[in-house]
């Protein structure tokens, strides 16, 4: 199935403790990285949605973020740490012994010794995260395929377009090779009247054109060419990622195109050539967006 690599997706799940809101955002990448944006202590979290993704798409760059909101407020409680306050008293008593001091401590001022107390928020459970997150980040993927592969469908559309303008320039080429040698061996003939005798002409003809045919050939290239686009249709049919697939088979096409080039010896199969390279790069174009 033929999928963009662009998208974005945004899923919600909603708890009696929390809402959580889950969006991806997704690029064009040679393979598929996901960098997430979640809280420092959700660690675990983070590589639960990343694998979890990893099963959704196969290629694209993905930035995943999360936004957290409360409910209602989660329940706090006060922490003193009565080593550290006993310390504290030890110390006092200490410096008391050896210098004049009378005044005694406040509640505030003990309260304001750094380490004596600490508020301390319950944590939401590991599982009820879990849980909520897998919720949201199916939701949000599911959303991110779906416009995946409405824009696959455009490109999908496009790619056979494409596909079609560049069988019609490989007709032009193929018929074009098959005139050429044709004009070649008349004009041959013709030049070599002019400087032969009547008896040889035939046979030097013959050799020259035989050795020009063989220059010129490029039924081999014509032949890979077919055999491309060929598995160009099957590739697209496939339900797999196939951007990669499809990415090799232009860079393939394109060398053959080239090698046609290079053996032309016509004008009308060079202008079919330099429109077929044209309609080709338009088609890697579009297959560089396809997962």
């Amino acid at each position: 199935m033929v999928r963009s690599m662009t998208g974005f997706g945004r899923g919600v799940t909603t708890t009696e403790q929390l809402q959580l809101t889950v969006e991806i955002r997704s690029v064009n990448h040679r393979f598929l990285e996901i960098s997430t944006r979640f809280p420092k202590e959700w660690t675990e979290v983070e590589v639960f949605t990343k694998k979890l993704l990893s099963t959704k798409v196969a290629r694209g760059k993905l930035d995943v973020s999360v936004n957290v909101k409360e409910m209602e407020p989660l329940g706090q409680s006060i922490h003193i740490n009565w080593p550290l306050v006993n310390a504290y008293i030890e110390a006092q008593e200490e410096l008391s012994s050896k210098l004049p001091l009378t005044k005694q401590w406040s509640m505030a001022e003990i309260l304001g010794l750094e380490e004596v107390v600490t508020v301390k928020t319950k944590e939401l459970s590991k599982e009820e995260v879990l849980a909520a997150i897998e919720l949201a980040t199916e939701e949000a993927a599911s959303v991110l395929v779906g416009m995946r592969q409405r824009e696959g469908l455009e490109l999908l559309e496009a790619v056979q377009r494409l596909k079609a303008m560049l069988e019609a320039q490989i007709t032009i080429i193929q018929k074009g090779s098959a005139m050429a040698v044709e004009k070649y061996r008349s004009k041959l003939l013709a030049r070599i009247q002019e400087i032969c005798q009547a008896d040889h002409v035939e046979e030097r003809v013959l050799m020259e054109v035989a050795v020009f045919a063989e220059k010129a050939d490029i039924a081999e290239e014509i032949d890979r060419l077919s055999s491309h686009l060929k598995q160009v249709d099957e590739t697209l049919r496939d339900e797999a990622a196939i951007g990669r697939k499809l990415d090799f088979l232009m860079q393939e096409m394109n060398r053959e195109i080239n090698t046609i080039g290079a053996k032309n010896q016509s004008a009308e199969v060079a202008s079919a050539v330099v429109e077929a390279k044209s309609i080709l790069e338009k088609m890697r174009e579009q297959v560089q967006n396809i997962e």
